[in-house]
């Protein structure tokens, strides 16, 4: 997964999104979080879940993915869902 010249500084959420993040147990404050710290945004291999996946850590150190849509705004962003890393996600992760 390679970094995308992609800006996301704010994150879109409604009650679809957050039904789905609820369900894999990822609050929106966390992936908040991810968008703040260091993180990659590459192609999402599952099309019909975003065009686009987010990796990275939220401030606990908990490797969180989301796979996202753009929004009017070049800089918002909207998840579809958000889930802790499998095994492979976490590889993707930026070191240091």
């Amino acid at each position: 997964m390679s970094s995308l010249p992609i800006m996301i500084l704010d994150l879109l959420f409604d009650d679809e999104n957050l039904e789905k993040m609820y369900k894999h147990g990822v609050k929106p404050t966390q992936a908040l979080e991810v968008i703040d710290n260091l993180h990659r945004i590459g192609r999402n291999r599952k099309e019909r879940r975003g065009l686009y996946l987010v990796v990275g850590r939220d401030n606990g150190g908990a490797c969180i993915s989301m796979p996202v849509e753009m929004t009017h705004d070049a800089t918002l962003w909207r998840p579809i869902t958000a889930w802790y890393c499998k095994q492979h996600e976490w590889n993707l992760l930026p070191r240091g």
